[in-house]
């Protein structure tokens, strides 16, 4: 039964363990629950011009402090179907609320290649478009054919091609025009039927190479990835924290030539005759930052790139924190680092 809940914790409903209060909140499991409680949030004088927010597994945002005047909808729609077939591909299509990486563990059982390198990303399947979550060289926009959305002002559901998404590093069109317009309801994925690659990363080509593994399956590839991402990740039941804090910033070329003069060995990936991207953590790792203890916060000492709370942080010591690992990299390198998790 929908119902709609007053001053909810934040708290409980984020990784990094930080923020204040929701002043509404509300779970939907259907399409219809959706449809109702926009209907009822649009007419109502309660909940009018109260901004909707959309809740996904709460991995990847910083909350603020203090009651946040919005009425948060976490989506829990499931869904898990194959919609087409051929020798190559199959097409499966995905509700927003499933967890993401019991998906990704479905479709390698399935022996279908393409999210395998997502795996152990935490959250919802709904957040992915919107981040276009990514990593060791694979990004999801490369297995979505579609993203079914509600239009919450029409209050009907509207589909919405790859190109429509408008994909970027670690962007779309539901972080920029489109937000606060659609809810994402469902994905539709492409995913092959060839044999696995193995990325080509340090760290899992001497995982395969330490246990004399020539030719990994979708299964060995994906646990590989989950061991490597547990080594270097901390849990967040254990240690709150929303994964990587900041983006890996693409700089010109002329900038990554000079970091190289004076660090040889560093692996930066070129991007093309003009930029090159550079690994954030090795900026704030090589800034002397790794395992610094910032009060109520930490650098990660197992991971630059981790931000963690340890106990009683704020989302205002937080931002501190962030700002300061900012300075110093720029003071260091002269590049100005990008917070990954989204802000609110």
């Amino acid at each position: 039964m929908l119902k709609i809940e007053e001053y909810v914790n934040i708290k409980d409903y984020c990784t990094l363990r930080v923020g204040g209060q929701f002043r509404y909140f509300a779970i939907v499991s259907s399409l219809d629950d959706l449809s109702s409680l926009c209907t009822i949030v649009q007419s109502e004088d309660q909940y009018k011009n109260t901004p909707i927010f959309i809740l996904g597994g709460g991995s990847n945002i910083v909350f603020s402090d203090g009651v946040l005047s919005v009425i948060a909808i976490k989506i829990e729609i499931k869904d898990f179907e194959i919609l087409n077939e051929t020798n190559a591909h199959i097409d499966i299509k995905v509700g927003a609320g499933e967890i993401w990486d019991t998906v990704v563990s479905k479709t390698v059982m399935l022996g279908l290649t393409g999210l395998e390198s997502l795996s152990a990303i935490p959250g919802t399947v709904g957040a992915t478009p919107v981040q276009n979550v990514g990593a060791y060289g694979a990004e999801v926009k490369d297995t979505i054919l579609e993203v079914e959305v509600f239009d919450i002002k029409e209050k009907k559901i509207k589909t919405l091609t790859n190109a429509d998404c408008k994909f970027g590093y670690r962007d779309s069109i539901f972080k920029n025009e489109a937000k606060g317009k659609y809810i994402i309801t469902s994905v539709n994925y492409r995913l092959a039927k060839s044999l696995p690659v193995v990325p080509n990363y340090p760290g899992l080509l001497k995982y395969f190479e330490y246990r004399e593994i020539t030719n990994p399956t979708l299964i060995e590839i994906r646990n590989a990835i989950i061991h490597i991402r547990r080594e270097k990740l901390p849990n967040p039941k254990n240690i709150p924290n929303v994964g990587s804090f900041f983006k890996n910033p693409i700089v010109e070329n002329s900038i990554a030539l000079k970091i190289k003069k004076e660090y040889p060995e560093a692996r930066f990936f070129p991007i093309n005759e003009t930029y090159t991207k550079v690994p954030a953590g090795w900026l704030i790792e090589n800034a002397g930052l790794k395992g610094r203890v910032f009060g109520n916060v930490s650098v990660y000492d197992k991971n630059a790139l981790v931000l963690v709370n340890n106990g009683h942080a704020t989302a205002q010591n937080i931002a501190e924190t962030r700002d300061e690992i900012i300075k110093i990299v720029k003071q260091k390198f002269d590049i100005t680092l990008e917070q990954e998790p989204e802000m609110m």
